[in-house]
């Protein structure tokens, strides 16, 4: 058996090395070329285009229109069952774990400066991205006063801003609730930084988008430029007084999100389903963001479904499903809706940003794992068919190869593919599917950075119509691989897959190197659980991997036996690294181990979700702002880790995850430290402490 093992993981790493084919193991040759030829970077480019005429934030009139658009082009596509549902919001209703948010009609809106000149700061009916979203109706004129950030009470002091408009670049809703709720001013204006990169600020002309709170009764928000604030901030530092005039129609209350779904159907009922997901809502222009996904879910499944319909490619054995609506809201509201669709999804592939240009947006598309929670094969297969196309384009752009290879749009870039493969990362409608309950696991396709995110610069002519063809091609590839899967492929997959988990075993290895120091029996100790919880996902994978395809537990075996057996070699390396640097003992025991808050064992309970949405944060609706500034991990207090990388989201969500009325608090302590880095026992106990206050979980 060892001697079959080895031969099979030279041949995988073999195949894993070959420079064409490179879709395979899961794709043939004919089928890649098929999808490949079949593949448009004009029809995305063009569905964005229309998507980008439209202000699309969820629960308003334009976004309707956006779903009208998106559900006669999937008609169009040849995609079948095309639906456009509505579910009511009201600020109460809960789909799943998330309450839901309000609707938003708003009208016309304008900003002028009329005092000590008259000229116009902003039109929401030509840039609707001036006007804060849940702005409510206003009409006045009245002083403008700089509040700094207009984010602590400090920012207030000895200034009088009742009925007036204040000038602030803090979190729009924390001003909100400072400045209007609390001191009285009638409006704000604002230049609020927000998504942060290397390139942040070096454009002061860019608007960037702002959202009030809905649930706070008052308040208004025009957005500004840099360029714009610093000039009214000069003029008023100069002791000049400003006074404003704004005008806004606005209504707030009970309304409706849209989720178009549309299918590809499966030959066999119940082999289950791939979901190909997106969000369709953000502001105008929102190009990369996200209408590019949009559009290119949809440029996935017109190919499939072409091929599919002349009888070229088989249909799928699983049913392909196709969703569009408001980021991670309109995920939950679905799944809550279709309790049997949410059974019976097998794995998501979802587009967030797909379409950016390298040398306009800086973007560059990644392949994103799923979180330590969930391990799955997926991001193998992912990075795979997008190695396929990124040799395929390397060749033609440094030696003039197959242009066919490098799949290119006469209207796009001759660009090289610059694609990679990255760890989990929080923020799109893939945590819901990623979390624990929910439990699909994702392909995430994602552009970051991206540098015009969420402003007005997020435009068409940012966006190349070939890497829109390549990300379509790379998703369809996708889906219809996962569809098909099944048992026949093991003897190849298995020992492909297998080799993929020893080299990321490797890197583990590498990674554990570093936290040894010393004598340090704790740095030992995290070292190990390194490599322990390692093999622990890698083992997770091969086993999911076996559910999807129907492989045998036997089949299974021998491949993870060898796995486990890498692991092991690495663990031994790393015991004799520590006692050359003096460590003594067999192993070091746990520095949590005689924490009595380390046995309580958590369960999950309630409905299903994950813990923060777009505009929901369950801890903060059910304890409150005073008790959630109280929980270590969430303000970043735990540790010096928190505070400089800042990962208190990822850690917190992926401790409720990791909630599965087995693990214990320190074994759950155990499995966080090993993605993220180490962490006191004491933060994480302190998160379910509160979690369990919040009746998301309870103890055993």
């Amino acid at each position: 058996m060892k001697k079959l093992l080895g031969s099979l993981l030279i041949m995988a790493l073999q195949l894993c090395a070959l420079p064409l084919g490179a879709q395979q193991p899961f794709l043939s040759e004919p089928h890649w070329t098929l999808m490949r030829d079949e593949s448009s970077g004009v029809a995305p480019y063009e569905t964005v285009r229309i998507l980008a005429r439209l202000h699309r934030v969820p629960g308003t009139p334009e976004f309707d229109q956006a779903a009208e658009v998106i559900a006669k082009r999937a008609v169009e596509s040849g995609l079948s069952g095309v639906s456009a549902e509505q579910f009511p919001i009201d600020g109460k209703i809960a789909y799943g774990l998330m309450r839901s948010h309000l609707g938003w009609t708003a009208g016309a809106a304008s900003l002028w400066q009329i005092v000590p000149d008259h000229r116009l700061l902003a039109d929401a009916s030509s840039e609707p991205i001036r006007l804060a979203d849940y702005s409510h109706s206003a009409d006045l004129e009245a002083p403008l006063v700089d509040v700094g950030t207009g984010t602590q009470e400090s920012d207030y002091a000895g200034k009088d801003v009742k009925g007036k408009i204040v000038l602030a670049d803090g979190v729009l809703a924390i001003v909100q609730r400072l400045a209007v709720m609390t001191h009285g001013a009638a409006g704000i204006v604002s230049d609020m930084p927000n998504q942060t990169t290397a390139w942040s600020g070096l454009d002061p002309s860019i608007v960037r988008w702002g959202h009030l709170d809905a649930s706070l009764p008052a308040g208004f928000a025009f957005m500004v430029s840099r360029a714009t604030a610093q000039g009214l901030r000069a003029q008023l530092s100069s002791g000049q007084s400003l006074r404003l005039s704004a005008h806004v129609v606005a209504e707030i209350g009970p309304g409706h999100w849209t989720v178009v779904s549309a299918v590809i159907p499966g030959s066999d009922a119940t082999a289950g389903e791939v979901v190909f997901s997106c969000h369709l809502d953000h502001q105008r222009p929102g190009a990369n963001d996200n209408a590019s996904g949009c559009a290119t879910i949809l440029e996935s499944g017109r190919l499939l479904a072409r091929l599919i319909g002349q009888g070229r490619l088989a249909p799928p054995k699983r049913t392909l499903r196709f969703i569009w609506g408001p980021e991670v809201e309109g995920t939950m509201a679905y799944l809550s809706r279709h309790d049997d669709v949410r059974r019976a999804l097998a794995a998501d592939i979802h587009m967030d940003m797909v379409g950016g240009d390298l040398f306009k947006d800086k973007a560059v598309l990644h392949v994103t794992e799923t979180p330590w929670s969930l391990p799955s094969f997926v991001t193998d297969l992912g990075e795979q068919l997008a190695q396929a196309i990124k040799q395929g384009a390397a060749r033609y752009t440094e030696e003039g190869g197959d242009p066919a290879a490098a799949v290119l749009e006469a209207s796009g870039t001759r660009n090289g593919f610059f694609v990679d493969r990255t760890p989990y990362a929080e923020g799109s409608d893939h945590d819901d599917y990623d979390s624990s309950t929910i439990a699909v696991p994702s392909l995430y396709l994602r552009d970051w950075p991206d540098i015009n995110i969420h402003t007005d610069h997020d435009t068409l002519d940012q966006l190349d119509a070939t890497k829109l063809r390549r990300v379509a091609l790379l998703g369809a590839a996708a889906g219809y691989s996962l569809a098909n899967l099944d048992a026949s492929q093991a003897p190849i997959l298995l020992p492909w897959l297998a080799a993929k988990a020893e080299q990321r075993l490797a890197a583990s290895f590498e990674r554990a190197q570093t936290l040894l120091e010393g004598t340090d029996q704790a740095a030992w100790f995290e070292a190990r659980n390194l490599m322990h919880q390692a093999l622990q996902r890698e083992q997770a994978a091969l086993a999911a991997f076996g559910r999807i395809s129907g492989t045998s537990p036997a089949d299974l075996t021998g491949v993870q036996q060898g796995v486990a057996q890498q692991a092991a070699a690495f663990t031994l390396w790393l015991d004799r690294l520590a006692h050359a640097k003096g460590a003594v003992g067999a192993e070091p025991g746990a520095p949590w181990a005689q924490d009595p808050a380390a046995a309580a064992v958590p369960q999950r309970i309630g409905a299903f979700g994950p813990l923060t949405y777009q505009n929901d944060d369950v801890l903060l609706d059910r304890l409150g702002r005073a008790r959630l500034g109280k929980i270590t991990l969430l303000d970043g207090g735990g540790s010096r880790l928190l505070r400089v990388q800042d990962q208190g989201a990822l850690y917190a969500y992926e401790i409720v995850n990791f909630v599965d009325g087995r693990r214990s608090v320190g074994e759950i302590r155990d499995a966080v430290a090993a993605e993220f880095g180490p962490i006191p026992l004491a933060v994480v106990a302190d998160y379910l402490a509160a979690c369990a206050e919040a009746k998301v979980i309870a103890w055993r």
